[in-house]
């Protein structure tokens, strides 16, 4: 049985560990840090046999969230488990929730489809490093 609870500084080593793993930017302790104090910010971990296996961070105002980090170990990919963090989501009720993504991560931009997500716009040569577009996409409900 998985659990979804809030990230603890204590956690912050294994969430850094599993955006490596994944090729993400890694959360410095001062920016975690700075966001406990800020009530439109969360950071929440699934737990699955004592274990962080995902994590998703999020900002939001009076109606709308957005995206701003999601991860899961690759061994639990494809299995439900980023469904179950965005379901997360969905059951605060905001009225929208947002997220942007590479136009290179073809993985992400099908997982967010699956959900319902549609494309709301387009970044052209946002992401420097790559040189890619970022993709905007809105969930609809």
């Amino acid at each position: 049985m998985y659990k979804i609870s809030k990230v603890l500084v204590k956690d912050l080593i294994h969430i850094n560990i599993l955006e490596k793993q994944l090729k993400l930017n890694t959360t410095k302790l001062d920016f975690f840090n700075q966001t406990l104090l800020n009530q439109n910010f969360e950071f929440i971990k699934l737990v699955l046999e004592n274990q962080i296996i995902g994590f998703l961070y999020f900002s939001w105002n009076k109606s709308d969230c957005d995206i701003i980090s999601i991860g899961i170990v690759e061994a639990f990919q494809k299995m439900g488990f980023g469904k179950k963090l965005i379901e997360y989501l969905i059951n605060l009720n905001f009225k929208n929730i947002y997220v942007e993504v590479s136009a290179n991560n073809k993985n992400a931009i099908i997982f967010y489809q699956k959900l319902n997500f549609s494309r709301i716009g387009i970044r052209n040569k946002y992401y420097k490093k790559s040189n890619s577009d970022a993709i905007l996409l809105r969930l609809l409900k």
